[in-house]
């Protein structure tokens, strides 16, 4: 499975989490939910980003195996409180995805992949829109 794993401790939400459970509300879903949209996100713009003329060298030597080795469809998976759900790559899959993100010393890393996998901004973006299911959650019960 991919190495990049999207995580959503639970106990960092305490907040939502107490409005949710006021509301008797099962908590799993709305995280299940949260977690899933993120992975969706961070799918497709992984998949826009290996997009050949987005590859090195206008993805020249693409084979479409890195392509391939993108996780589909990740499986959220759950440790005690802590969720959390596979995005990027199948390192046991043929492709490149790990080089591009990170580089080798001959080639730089892609800036898309870069975006995505190594930047906080980024990351911050995913997590605020996955607090916005909780808030959205929230309000729905609360309309009750």
């Amino acid at each position: 499975m991919g190495k990049n794993l999207l995580r959503l401790e639970t106990g960092g939400f305490e907040e939502y989490i107490a409005k949710l459970e006021k509301l008797e509300a099962d908590i799993k879903p709305v995280v299940d939910q949260a977690l899933n949209k993120a992975g969706v996100k961070i799918t497709n713009d992984t998949l826009n980003a290996v997009a050949e003329p987005n590859l090195p060298r206008g993805g020249k030597y693409s084979s479409g195996e890195t392509k391939e080795s993108v996780v589909h469809s990740p499986q959220v998976k759950w440790t005690g409180s802590i969720a959390e759900i596979g995005v990027g790559f199948d390192f046991d899959k043929p492709g490149a995805g790990g080089f591009l993100i990170t580089g080798t010393p001959r080639m730089a890393p892609d800036k898309a992949l870069n975006k995505i996998y190594k930047s906080k901004k980024y990351m911050k973006d995913v997590q605020q829109e996955m607090i916005e299911v909780f808030q959205k959650e929230i309000i729905a019960r609360m309309g009750r």
